[in-house]
Order: structure tokens, then C-alpha cells, then sequence
């Protein structure tokens, strides 16, 4: 083979290359399972569970139709919660009572 061949099929192999990238670029289902949602979240999966199921706060699936079984959750779901969930963080307010001020004044 001459040079010109090897860069012909170099090239080709290149395009293929940046074919299956460009399309494989969304590497994530998209339906999760519990683990795998709440390793995208960032929690742990009692955690994640327990905001799904007994909060009602993280839209869920179940295929079987049964109050206990397989959960499932859809990626578009979980971006909508991830980005309420920052967005509360910024205008949430600190709870407590006020701490009295340093510069008390005596009459």
C-alpha cells in the first residue's frame, strides 16, 4: 500500500470515529434505575428513595404496576428536579432567630 491509500482509509477511520462520538454523546439512558438516578443526582439511593416515594418530591415509574417493585426514572425528570433544587438553594433564607447585634448601646 502507498501512502496515499494508508491516509485515504486513515481518514475514513476518522469519520467513522467521530460519527459514533457525535451521536454517542448522551451517554446516560433515557430511564434509570434507582442506583444509577441517584448516582447522577448526587445522593445516596435510601436517600433518593425516600425523596421519590414517601415525599413525592422526584417523578417515578414503576413497570410493575405494584406498590413495591423496580422504580424507574426518566432523565428529563431528574434534570427538571436538579435544577428546582439549585434554584431553591439560592433564595432559601437562613431559619433560626436573628442573632442580637454586636454593637449594643447602652441608653
Amino acid at each position: 500500500m502507498d501512502i496515499e491509500s494508508r491516509l485515504a482509509a486513515i481518514e475514513e477511520s476518522q469519520r467513522e470515529i467521530l460519527k459514533l462520538l457525535s451521536k454517542g454523546s448522551n451517554s446516560l439512558p433515557m430511564t434509570m434505575g434507582l442506583k444509577q438516578a441517584a448516582a447522577y443526582a448526587g445522593y445516596s439511593p435510601d436517600h433518593f428513595r425516600r425523596l421519590a416515594v414517601e415525599q413525592r418530591i422526584i417523578p417515578f415509574a414503576r413497570p410493575s404496576g405494584q406498590q413495591k417493585g423496580k422504580l424507574l426514572f426518566r432523565k428529563a425528570d431528574l434534570d427538571k428536579f436538579l435544577d428546582s433544587s439549585t434554584k431553591g438553594e439560592k433564595e432559601l433564607k437562613q431559619s433560626g432567630r436573628k442573632r442580637k447585634s454586636k454593637n449594643i448601646r447602652l441608653w
